[in-house]
């Protein structure tokens, strides 16, 4: 049995333990000067990089930059002290093996399965088709330490889309490089800090459902389609938090909002926030006591024949579209639909948040609440012009004298 040899004590200090388990020299983690020579009427830089090897360990390499010709503005070394401390501030950035990674390899090997892992399915798959759409194609080949400010701007300027897109796709790129400076495989700050996303004026307007949208659904429903529909008009749940309800998240006065479910995956809530209890009115009660005593022991509120989560979207298409299809504009109009109809009736906005769980009352507001102030300005502009109207007419004339 080979006995394993371990470095001096002394010296034990200049080692460290890569994310691979091998243990490595700080040799090939020190910033390096470089070697400033001329070829070929050229000045070149001669530096050693560490790049992954086919065998998934570190290489040690001699590569050659090539800076600029050799002209009067470029005659001695020393003007070119900014030209090489650019190339070496780049080279220092990425000195550990891994920064010969390409983005392309980090986010498959690296990124993509983190997210899996500690965050949401939804999250993972929204994470993923950002980067094969958008990503994988204009920036996936090119290596971690190169990746600079100027690329994640040219990815940006390339993509027409709303404003609002073109910041997701710049949290995407910012995610990526953050994880890779987290383990250590580059060094510096983050170059997606810096690029700015323009894009497209966003013109979406969500719709928010009145309560005569409600009332004339309801009417128009039975079943089950219809006590989903009073579940998510009267308590502004998100859907993947209606497929989640279980009957033991009620009794009788609340719904405790515990879980969500995307497609067969049952997690955690969307925010911390979101995890709370939203009073049950009395109609809503009424349905859901009488789906109750329908449903024979099921678990799920919403069940579907296999024993899981009922897929609404299957159902929409399914039972509720026939019945209500000039009313229907999505799940989500609901949510939306509750926020306006509670300020019209005088609800504080900071009591709405809380009904809808929002961690920031500002997104009740910038978002929901808006609807009915529109119409509310609408109204009044209309009261403005018939008491205008109303003034001309009782105006007394006055005829010039002779």
């Amino acid at each position: 049995m080979s006995a394993t040899i371990l470095p001096n004590p002394f010296w034990l200090c200049n080692y460290f333990l890569g994310v691979d388990g091998v243990v490595r020299h700080n040799s090939l983690m020190r910033k390096q000067k470089g070697n400033l020579r001329k070829k070929n009427g050229s000045w070149v830089l001669r530096v050693y990089v560490t790049d992954i090897g086919l065998d998934g360990r570190p290489v040690r390499r001699q590569v050659t930059k090539t800076l600029t010709r050799v002209s009067d503005e470029f005659r001695r070394e020393k003007d070119l002290e900014k030209l090489v401390d650019e190339e070496l501030a780049l080279i220092n950035r990425g000195s550990a093996a891994e920064g010969s990674l390409t983005l392309a390899q980090f986010a498959d090997t690296y990124w993509l399965p983190t997210i899996k892992v500690k965050r949401r399915a939804s999250t993972h798959k929204f994470y993923k088709e950002l980067f094969d759409n958008h990503l994988r194609a204009r920036v996936g080949a090119l290596k971690l330490r190169e990746f600079e400010t100027v690329h994640a701007q040219r990815v940006l300027d390339d993509i027409d889309l709303s404003h609002s897109s073109l910041q997701r796709i710049k949290s995407g790129m910012s995610a990526i490089v953050g994880h890779a400076l987290r383990l250590g495989f580059i060094r510096g700050h983050n170059p997606v800090h810096e690029s700015k996303p323009d894009g497209r004026r966003n013109e979406f307007e969500g719709a928010a459902y009145t309560a005569e949208d409600v009332a004339t659904m309801l009417e128009k429903l039975s079943g089950v389609p219809r006590v989903a529909v009073a579940t998510a008009a009267f308590t502004g749940l998100r859907l993947a938090e209606l497929k989640g309800l279980q009957w033991a998240d009620y009794d009788g006065t609340y719904l405790h909002v515990r879980r969500s479910v995307w497609r067969r995956n049952v997690g955690m809530t969307k925010t911390p926030e979101s995890k709370a209890s939203v009073p049950v009115v009395a109609p809503l009660r009424k349905l859901l006591d009488d789906h109750k005593a329908q449903a024979s022991g099921s678990i799920w509120i919403f069940q579907g024949v296999r024993g899981f989560a009922l897929n609404l979207d299957n159902m929409t298409r399914r039972d509720i579209l026939p019945a209500v299809r000039e009313h229907w504009r999505g799940w989500h109009s609901f949510r939306r639909g509750l926020a306006t109809v509670l300020f019209g009736l005088g609800v504080d906005p900071e009591v709405a948040a809380t009904i809808l769980r929002h961690s920031d009352s500002r997104t009740t507001r910038r978002h929901y609440i808006k609807l009915q102030s529109q119409k509310e300005g609408a109204a009044a502009m209309q009261r403005l012009e018939n008491a205008l109207a109303k003034k001309a007419q009782t105006r007394p004339s006055k005829k010039r004298p002779k």
